[in-house]
């Protein structure tokens, strides 16, 4: 949206972070399968997320809950020590949250 609007795709820059149940969505395809029997569906977005220079962040705290450990996720995306702890940072590196 921002790009077709005459924004260049070098000063966007966008991060993830997830926490809750939505978590099992940032699982690794390998660990997935053993979950639910299947491929992750979020795969490909993931890839093209991170394609894009998005950063994507799992909550620790959500992972811990769940027993996921930095193994299971999909490669590339990174474990903060909370979501609030991931907010924060990324809000004194310049990102502002958009809770919608």
């Amino acid at each position: 949206m921002h790009v077709a609007n005459g924004i260049p795709a070098k000063h966007i820059e966008l991060a993830l972070v997830v926490h809750g149940k939505a978590g099992l969505d940032l699982l690794s395809n390998k660990t997935y399968i053993k979950m639910a029997d299947r491929d992750n569906p979020n795969g490909d977005l993931l890839e093209q997320l991170m394609a894009n220079q998005v950063q994507v962040y799992m909550c620790g705290q959500s992972a811990a809950y769940m027993e996921i450990a930095n193994r299971d996720l999909y490669k590339g995306v990174q474990m903060s020590l909370s979501a609030m702890t991931a907010h924060a940072l990324l809000h004194q590196q310049g990102y502002s949250l958009n809770p919608f």
